[in-house]
């Protein structure tokens, strides 16, 4: 039972979502290309086509290429499941992904025959997708002091408000902490991918395996941040750091760091989420869109660096957020998995 546990904790055996396209509804004009964190998808013959980047990270079913296609031509197929081995978690889930369905009628109605009957709150949460189009206007400082506002009056342990805001809209600067973060998730990738996967390579060679030593190293590093190993993230790492092009901050014209005082009350991390929750609520209902990018912490490497940006004791970096105005209209419902609700009455 022990070797079952730890099998396969380098890759496991899944199977993913599927990328289906309607070919008789798309045009080909590449915005679900555009939006795949993984870059899993590309244009031929002026339609939208999966490019099989490789077998061991493929859709994450976050389904931006669904929510961005202004031809409705997208879906997303199938679940991701592993059925043994460390990341067995096929055994954690109930069915497949379904729409929101708050109210005990809306089952089976399309979410705009119930939306009226919502609050406004959840409208934007039900609607909400994280943005990776966004069009270079800059964001009125205004709407920026609005948006960090509604993070500052949200909920902490002991009302310790533990957090603090760097606001960046210099796009060089941007550009600069891109570069960074991309350094340190190199030294990542060489551990953890196959050497024939570190430069940008479409389909690729989906035959390559982890050296010997690679393997050990990540099922040592899995053990201590799983999260940060599971294939899938390590996928979205790979292609950031493959391809010399790639932007972390996907061109927003602002970028938003998310510190917390390490000394705060209870856990920092959590009130530094609900904080940065309410901030992406509040600029979705401004008609901003936002995006979680947790790769900022590869700037732990450049202590100076940090300094130049106003990061430092007590301050420790959570997280970030782009923030910029979509290119075209995004937000909108899409499946979820089913909750894990144990009631006890």
């Amino acid at each position: 039972m022990l070797f079952e546990k730890f099998r396969f904790a380098s890759f496991p055996q899944p199977t993913f979502p599927k990328f289906v396209i309607d070919a008789d509804k798309c045009n080909g004009c590449g915005r679900c290309v555009k939006t795949c964190p993984i870059q899993l998808l590309m244009v031929e013959n002026n339609k939208a086509c999966s490019n099989e980047r490789y077998d061991h990270f493929r859709c994450i079913a976050c389904q931006n290429c669904a929510a961005v296609c202004p031809q409705d031509a997208v879906s997303i197929e199938g679940e991701y499941r592993v059925t043994k081995g460390y990341w067995k978690n096929n055994d954690l889930f109930i069915g497949e992904k379904t729409f929101p369905a708050p109210l005990p009628h809306c089952q089976g109605k399309t979410f705009e025959e119930y939306e009226s009957e919502l609050t406004e709150t959840e409208r934007v949460i039900y609607k909400r997708r994280s943005i990776r189009l966004y069009k270079k206007k800059p964001v009125p400082r205004d709407l920026i002091t609005r948006v960090i506002e509604a993070g500052r009056f949200a909920p902490s342990a002991g009302n310790n408000q533990p957090w603090k805001f760097i606001v960046i809209e210099n796009r060089g600067i941007i550009g600069e902490i891109n570069q960074k973060c991309k350094k340190f998730i190199k030294l990542v990738m060489r551990g953890t991918m196959p050497a024939a996967w570190h430069q940008k390579k479409t389909p690729g060679d989906k035959n390559a395996t982890l050296a010997r030593w690679q393997t050990v190293a990540t099922n040592i590093l899995v053990r201590w941040r799983a999260g940060d190993l599971d294939p899938r993230a390590r996928g979205g790492m790979n292609t950031v750091t493959s391809d010399p092009d790639y932007d972390i901050f996907l061109g927003a014209p602002a970028l938003i760091i998310i510190l917390a005082d390490k000394r705060g009350i209870g856990s920092i991390d959590l009130d530094t989420g609900i904080c940065a929750q309410n901030m992406v609520l509040a600029a979705h209902s401004l008609g901003l869109g936002t995006c979680y990018i947790g790769l900022i912490d590869g700037l732990m490497m450049f202590p100076r660096f940090q300094k130049k940006l106003g990061i430092g004791p007590p301050f420790e970096i959570i997280t970030s957020l782009t923030l910029g105005f979509p290119q075209g209209e995004i937000d909108h419902p899409v499946k979820r998995e089913q909750p894990r609700i144990h009631w006890i009455e």
